[in-house]
């Protein structure tokens, strides 16, 4: 199906540290705290933070101002890419800008690293920077794991981390963005549309930083198991000018690995964050699905449940209601279980290792792809 002949044509309004994305069917705004003046950097964010909706449109997609080549470039391949992976959200679209060009930043030093709190951030916070002396500047994203308009608990998560913030950064950023809520308007959900935010965000800091890191969400077995995820190892370097690129952090190690290392810091225990009950966080609850994969792995790893969560307490029927058809949640399921096969702690979980021997096979991607296509032209010889 051809993209609309209106290309969705973005503009970008600044204003101290406040900055709007504006198009004809919406608007996206970002807030940062710690710095106030954007002059001089190119539109090349607006290009990754708007590109899978209007990927999700099905309209071409104009840059108004000066984006990279090499982002323009790089654009085009992640429309191939993300059309090749989910035909029936993304469709195939041109990407174009006004100004192509490349902008040479005289101050850029070191890089920009991505802070949530979580434990995957929170190990490559500690590891990279903290055991080596080094501080780094990092940046905050509040409205994607924190609803925008909550306040309270954004500030809450930004009080539990402070020990560690303190140590291990010199430049804290913040940006509060209703980008998240915007993608979802238009039914790309957070699996899918965290990596163009994550990156977007980023770029807005091209002019002072050299490159911005991410820690990964998993290693690259995994990373098959659940794709396509917004985030990996495939994607992350195409979000890139000859200026600024991504840096992908510890992709080859596993969530209970870094669970374990951040067990022997009482300190970093007391920071991290990674509970999904939204009216607990930034403290982890220990009953959702999330705190309860976080403490079988923990055992898997290293035979204990440290004492970091509100409910401490564990048995394997808290992990019954994982959800294997759900690429992520299988994919955490099948972290678990190396773990627990690598140190010889397979029989702490027999009745999750049953399921997943039990449950029936997903389907290959390519059956996945054939069987998408095969809707797609149904719906137009109907049409």
């Amino acid at each position: 199906m051809p993209p609309s002949t209106t290309a969705l044509t973005v503009s970008t309004v600044f204003n101290q540290n406040e900055i709007k994305l504006q198009t004809d069917c919406f608007e996206i705004d970002f807030k940062v705290q710690g710095r106030e003046d954007f002059t001089g950097i190119s539109n090349t964010f607006a290009l990754w933070i708007c590109l899978p909706i209007a990927m999700s449109m099905n309209r071409d997609l104009h840059i108004l101002g000066q984006v990279s080549p090499t982002a323009l470039a790089n654009a085009k391949k992640l429309v191939e890419i993300w059309f090749s992976w989910r035909p029936g959200l993304f469709h195939f679209i041109n990407v174009t800008a006004e100004h192509v060009q490349e902008t040479t930043y005289a101050q850029q030093q070191g890089e920009l690293m991505l802070y949530s709190g979580g434990a995957d951030s929170t190990y490559a916070l500690m590891t990279h920077y903290l055991q080596h002396g080094n501080k780094v500047a990092a940046l905050t994203i509040h409205g994607m794991d924190y609803d925008a308009q909550d306040a309270v608990r954004f500030d809450a998560l930004m009080t539990k981390t402070r020990p560690l913030r303190e140590l291990a950064i010199n430049e804290h950023y913040t940006i509060t963005s209703n980008a998240a809520q915007t993608m979802a308007r238009y039914g790309i959900r957070g699996d899918c549309g965290h990596g163009f935010q994550l990156f977007g965000s980023l770029f807005l800091f091209e002019d002072r930083y050299r490159s911005g890191s991410i820690a990964a969400d998993c290693t690259r077995q995994i990373e098959m198991l659940i794709s396509p995820w917004g985030t990996s190892s495939l994607t992350n370097p195409l979000f890139a000018s000859s200026q600024f690129h991504i840096n992908t952090l510890d992709l080859e190690l596993g969530r209970p690995e870094k669970l374990a290392a951040l067990s022997e810091n009482e300190m970093a225990l007391g920071c991290v964050s990674f509970c999904k009950k939204r009216d607990v966080r930034p403290e982890n609850c220990g009953v959702c699905s999330k705190c309860s994969r976080s403490k079988a792995m923990f055992l898997a790893e290293t035979g204990k449940i440290p004492d970091m969560f509100l409910d401490n307490s564990f048995s394997e029927d808290m992990l019954l209601d994982i959800d294997l058809s759900n690429r992520g949640e299988r994919g955490s399921a099948m972290d678990l279980l190396s773990s627990a096969a690598r140190n010889n702690r397979l029989s702490l979980f027999p009745q999750l290792t049953a399921r997943l021997c039990a449950s029936p096979p997903r389907k290959t991607w390519l059956a996945r792809q054939r069987a998408r296509w095969a809707k797609r032209i149904k719906k137009l010889n109907k049409g």
